[in-house]
């Protein structure tokens, strides 16, 4: 009798330190985000309390796997290795109980000594598990152990959860410090390379950066002139070797120039002339382009470290090289234009930079007219205008006008068109990109110059528009009931302040629907009596085109006349531009 009353105290008194021995452990596993450290302990309380010698700790991988973190009793090569458990666990499993086809991994667990796995479930899911050998006691595992193991392993799989996640973030944040400091990078020689002219000046910026930033010291760099690729610049290559004169033979430049992204010099099934490469002990080819065009070629060596080349390296030299590109057509074009003696023959130069920038084609889309126009006051302007082609779903459309006339704000345009096509390459959102364009026009000029600037990228698959407007006249988005929209989502101009933060806005147009976006050299155009044209003739102009269903082309050409008729001979004050993009009906 006595025995039968004092079970139930007993059993109240395991109950209580097993609880409390679960509260203590779920404290120690949520005071710490680091993975290993919480795997430690989910695997040392049950090997401590049941006196196991053998265990293993397991943690879920992003792509379903297992990777063994903790190990005790076991091989320390066991850790990090990655096992793809084909059985979901949901209780505490003998693993000997198992047959081959519900576990493929029972024999490899068995193999070390291990009988016992605990899966560690949040949401139905494994995040882990624990496998556990036999008992020192060689006794059996009582029925009130499991209990705890399963309870062991709820517990303990929140905070595994929560490790896992904290690991993804800290893996996304150094990530994300690589990219900062490499836009970082690229922006501060982009200031060092717009602060000069001087081509040897640009070229031992970029082979300097280059050697810096990947820890390189062989290094090559070609450059456009006269149709072929000639040698700019060398750093550590031998150029008395036969080897060397089969790596600059032209034949073979024009091949590697015909890839538009770095790729890297490996295996042993490359094309003989590319063989060379790995021969002269190349890794790495990058072509620098402008507008799609290879107008220059770096073969790299091996890093120093000898570490192998990451895609994050690539994107880095694309980035890089295309736009130290850009500076070193820029500095080719102004010193042809320095080497003119009379004013009229700089600015003619400076004018055919300019025409350069400005596309003289489109895209060609199914259902889409895309055309633009450029007219400017004088021989060179400050009005910019682009559409090229992002990828096969996408197409970009901008549209600047820089304050001021003449040779400075044609110059102050090349930096926009430099940094627009920089930017599109590193992916990053329309509103990230257009704060870093701001900023980049805001840290290379004076105070007095800004830029209206709008941009957009339209997918012709969805019919999606996106769009931001910094302060320039609000495109209008025509329906063919001959109602209208004004684009307006954005900021403030480009260069008026740093780290602008801006909006951007987004819809779906339909069928027949005309987007035209254009500067004020056309709503601004007097005529003699001073009157403007301004936007109530504008837009009763696309009325009367979307009823004739004229094409983008003769609509601008249309427009373009309109203007000339009520000016009645006034010269032309400003540039005119203008951008349309229309949907077939």
């Amino acid at each position: 009798m006595d025995q039968k009353l004092q079970s139930p105290e007993s059993t109240l008194d395991h109950k209580s330190v097993e609880l409390r021995s679960l509260f203590e452990l779920s404290q120690i596993l949520n005071s710490s985000l680091e993975l290993t450290h919480v795997l430690n302990n989910c695997l040392l309380t049950p090997m401590g309390r049941m006196l196991i010698s053998r265990g293993m700790a397991l943690a879920v991988d992003d792509d379903g796997g297992f990777i063994i973190k903790v190990v005790k009793g076991l091989s320390v090569e066991l850790k990090d290795q990655k096992i793809y458990l084909k059985y979901q666990f949901e209780r505490p499993v003998f693993l000997r109980d198992l047959r081959g086809e519900e576990c493929p991994n029972r024999d490899y667990f068995l193999s070390k000594g291990l009988t016992l796995a605990v899966p560690m479930l949040r949401a139905d899911r494994m995040v882990g598990a624990l496998c556990l050998g036999d008992k020192m006691s060689k006794g059996n595992f009582s029925q009130k152990e499991l209990e705890f193991l399963n309870s062991l392993s709820n517990i303990a799989a929140a905070a595994i959860e929560n490790a896992l996640m904290f690991n993804k973030i800290e893996k996304v944040n150094r990530q994300l410090d690589k990219k900062i400091q490499e836009l970082n990078t690229l922006f501060d020689i982009g200031k060092e390379l717009n602060s000069t002219l001087e081509l040897a000046k640009i070229i031992n910026i970029l082979l300097f950066t280059i050697m810096g930033e990947m820890a390189v010291n062989k290094l090559l760099l070609f450059l456009e002139k006269g149709g072929e690729l000639q040698l700019a610049a060398n750093r550590g290559v031998n150029d008395s070797s036969q080897l060397f004169q089969a790596i600059t033979d032209q034949s073979l430049l024009t091949l590697l120039a015909l890839q538009s992204s770095p790729y890297l010099v490996q295996g042993d099934n490359l094309p003989r002339e590319s063989s060379l490469l790995r021969k002269g002990g190349f890794q790495v080819v990058v072509p620098m382009q402008i507008q799609h065009e290879t107008k220059g070629l770096l073969l790299l060596g091996p890093k120093m470290s000898r570490a192998p080349y990451t895609e994050d390296d690539l994107n880095f030299l694309s980035s890089l090289g295309s736009r130290a590109m850009i500076s070193i057509e820029n500095a080719r074009l102004f010193q042809d234009a320095l080497e003119k003696k009379r004013l009229e023959e700089e600015i003619a130069i400076a004018r055919d930079i300019q025409q350069r920038l400005l596309p003289s084609t489109f895209p060609q889309l199914d259902h889409v007219d895309i055309y633009g126009l450029n007219i400017p006051f004088s021989q060179v302007g400050g009005d910019y205008f682009d559409c090229f082609s992002l990828d096969d779903d996408r197409v970009a459309l901008a549209m600047g006008d820089v304050s001021g006339k003449g040779i400075g704000a044609a110059l102050l345009m090349s930096n926009l068109h430099a940094g627009l096509h920089t930017l599109v390459d590193l992916d990053m959102s329309m509103r990230a990109m257009m704060s870093r364009l701001n900023n980049l026009i805001y840290e290379n000029t004076n105070s007095d110059k800004f830029i209206t600037f709008f941009y957009a990228e339209f997918c012709p698959n969805t019919r999606m528009l996106t769009y931001v407007n910094a302060g320039h006249n609000p495109p209008y988005l025509f329906h063919r009931d001959g109602s209208f929209e004004l684009l307006e989502e954005g900021g403030l101009l480009l260069g008026m302040m740093p780290n602008v933060v801006y909006e951007t806005g987004c819809l779906t147009l339909a069928r027949g629907d005309f987007i035209i976006t254009f500067t004020d050299g056309i709503t601004e155009a007097k005529n003699k009596f001073g009157d403007m044209f301004e936007e109530q003739r504008l837009e009763n102009l696309i009325r009367e085109s979307l009823k004739k269903d004229v094409s983008v082309e003769a609509f601008i050409a249309l427009l373009v006349n309109e203007v000339r008729l009520f000016a009645k001979g006034v010269p032309q004050a400003d540039d005119i531009t203008i951008l349309g993009l229309k949907l077939d009906t």
